[in-house]
C-alpha cells in the first residue's frame, strides 16, 4: 500500500496535465495496489486497440503506466517533479 500522505498527493495529479517523454500528458489514474501512476497521452494519434481475441475494435489514446518507486524504494523522480516541492516529506 502507498503511504496516506504520499496518496493524498498523488490524487491532486489526478486530471492534470503532465510532460512526459516529450509528450503532453493527463493523469488518469492511480494504481494502489500495483504502486504505479496510469497516464493518457493527449497530443498522439490514436493507436488501435484489440479486444481479448486480438482484433481490432477501436482506436484509442496512448496511455503510460509508471511505478511510483525505483528499485531503491524511491519515489520516481519523475513523478516528483509534478508533486509541489512544499508538500513532500
Amino acid at each position: 500500500m502507498i503511504d496516506t500522505n504520499l496518496l493524498q498527493q498523488l490524487r491532486r495529479l489526478v486530471g492534470k496535465r503532465v510532460a512526459y517523454s516529450g509528450h503532453a500528458c493527463r493523469v488518469i489514474e492511480i494504481l494502489d495496489s500495483e504502486k504505479s501512476l496510469v497516464l493518457r497521452c493527449e497530443d498522439r494519434q490514436p493507436v488501435i486497440q484489440g479486444n481479448q481475441f486480438g482484433e481490432a475494435t477501436r482506436r484509442v489514446q496512448q496511455c503510460h503506466t509508471l511505478h511510483l518507486f525505483d528499485e531503491n524504494g524511491e519515489l520516481n523522480p519523475v513523478i516528483t517533479s509534478w508533486l509541489d516541492p512544499g508538500q513532500l516529506r
